[in-house]
């Protein structure tokens, strides 16, 4: 994965590429630091490391420590500063790690996260917290250090089937799940990946997503891979990108959906305010057609790509470029688009292959092995015709623009004894107030289980007039009991739209008065 980072080296030695709180540093720069923190990391554990945590949040700590953790010949493992005790314990025990890179926000948690693992290791950039992580004496059998340049580490190259990162996600368990990637899995989705763009040295990429979710690693691989600055931005500059795009000259934004909803509800950026991004890549959630043609509006001279794909496909596997002047279409949403070069794909329908709507399973060099518990391999996998596909859980149609996100598999619910599907609610909210968004939820009522849910875009909202839209679209069954209106959706740290933090809210308001979370 590193080897796409020295191919920027070699494009592009002395232009910027890391810009951050102020400070910049070259590509030769950030390689010799690298080389220095990974030496220290070698030293410290007597030989090269096998799991590399990154416990910081956009400090050099963050991309130094994880390019630092490659070039050690080490799989990194990023953790979040903002994540509880609780679960980044887990995620540490979970992979085992011999080493963790800490910033100062990550301080407060390293004593608790280094006693869930063997660490022998705790390497940070600051002074300042070594010093009182020595004086607190926390760290039992662990060495604090400091890279000082005196064991600089040249980076090792073990080739494409060793581990490079493992992210966790969400588990069904209420544990995390780690989704371990191979370096020739990244490899291959920058290889599909990188030919959509003409982009170089000149170029400079917002930096957006933390290290923790995995739409990052498109954000700061491909600027690299491509000789690019890489931009930092904090989530106050991500929510006004006319102001920081102009004076850092970002080219290249990549966003959630939901993060250029929030933009777009702010009502303030007139038609060409951004005039100079190049590209805009969505990811992470379907995009709303209407979000994408307000985006195209303030970015008139960008090229928009849909890309789609789960953390278990590093990253992406499908994209379409959208034409502002498509219709629509009755979903609503801009099409995920077609599989990359080497992603293979097929549609499974009540356990048979479906040649138009179905279950995505995905096959081919992006997807990976299988999870780092393989207790959660689980109902994942299918093989057919000698070959292992990875069940997405995703709903697609195939059509004419290629494939179309549908909804989940299992985003089913009970209500009366009925089967309903949520994202086919949401649907038919959105198709009834186009231009806005959907979030409806089975809760807890009076009499059992009723749909609630929240039309998001607008302050003010006549609830009954859209529920007589949706009576002409859904069945009676289907009809959510209450719809509010939510001028902005919460997002959680992944600029996502926080859906834990909606259905409590809805839980809130049906239980008693209306109180706003």
């Amino acid at each position: 994965m590193h080897a796409w980072f020295l191919d920027g080296l070699a494009v592009n030695p002395d232009g910027p590429a890391l810009r951050l709180n102020g400070r910049s540093w070259t590509y030769t720069e950030l390689h010799r630091a690298a080389c220095d923190w990974a030496g220290a990391l070698i030293a410290g554990c007597g030989g090269r490391p096998r799991r590399v945590g990154v416990l910081a949040s956009k400090t050099e700590e963050a991309y130094l420590g994880f390019l630092a953790a490659l070039y050690a010949g080490a799989t990194a493992v990023p953790l979040g500063p903002e994540y509880p005790v609780e679960r980044n314990r887990a995620v540490v025990a979970a992979a085992g790690l011999d080493a963790i890179v800490v910033d100062p926000a990550g301080a407060a948690q390293v004593a608790d996260l280094a006693a869930a693992a063997p660490v022998r290791v705790c390497l940070t950039g600051s002074a300042e917290v070594a010093a009182a992580l020595r004086e607190s004496a926390a760290l039992d059998g662990a060495a604090v250090v400091t890279p000082d340049g005196s064991t600089p580490a040249e980076p090792l190259n073990d080739g494409v089937d060793r581990l490079a990162y493992i992210l966790f996600t969400s588990g069904s368990t209420g544990l995390p799940k780690g989704v371990p990637i191979r370096h020739g899995n990244i490899g291959a989705f920058l290889t599909a990946v990188l030919p959509r763009y003409q982009i170089g040295p000149r170029d400079v990429f917002s930096q957006v997503y933390e290290l923790t979710f995995d739409l990052s690693m498109f954000e700061v691989w491909a600027a690299w891979a491509s000789g690019a600055c890489l931009t930092v931005l904090n989530r106050v500059q991500a929510l006004a990108p006319e102001r920081v795009a102009v004076r850092q000259g970002i080219t290249f934004w990549t966003s959630t959906p939901s993060l250029a909803a929030a933009v777009q509800s702010r009502g303030v950026l007139p038609a060409g305010a951004l005039p100079g991004l190049r590209y805009t890549m969505f990811c992470g959630e379907p995009l709303p057609v209407e979000t994408a043609r307000h985006w195209s509006s303030l970015a008139p001279n960008a090229v928009i790509d849909n890309l789609y794909g789960p953390t278990e496909l590093a990253v992406a596997c499908t994209g379409h470029r959208l034409d502002p002047a498509d219709a629509a279409g009755p979903d609503r949403a801009v099409p995920i688009g077609r599989p990359f070069p080497g992603v293979r794909h097929l549609l499974l329908e009540d356990g048979e292959v479906s040649g138009t709507v179905g279950e995505l399973c995905v096959a081919g060099p992006q997807r990976f092995d299988g999870y780092l518990d393989p207790a959660n391999d689980a109902g994942r996998f299918v093989d057919l015709d000698g070959e292992r596909w990875y069940r997405t859980g995703d709903r697609v149609r195939q059509d004419g623009a290629g494939l179309v996100h549908l909804g989940r598999t299992d985003g089913q619910v009970k209500v009366r004894g009925y089967r309903i599907e949520v994202g086919e609610v949401e649907r038919a909210v959105r198709r009834a107030v186009p231009g806005l968004d959907a979030a409806v939820f089975a809760v807890p009522g009076p009499g059992g289980e009723v749909l609630a849910g929240f039309v998001i875009g607008r302050a003010e909202l006549d609830a009954a007039a859209v529920l007589k839209q949706l009576a002409e679209l859904l069945p009676p069954y289907m009809l959510p009991g209450q719809l509010w209106p939510l001028a902005a959706a919460p997002l959680n740290p992944n600029g996502k739209i926080d859906r834990m933090a909606l259905r409590e809210e809805a839980v809130r308001r049906l239980a008693g008065p209306h109180r706003p979370a």
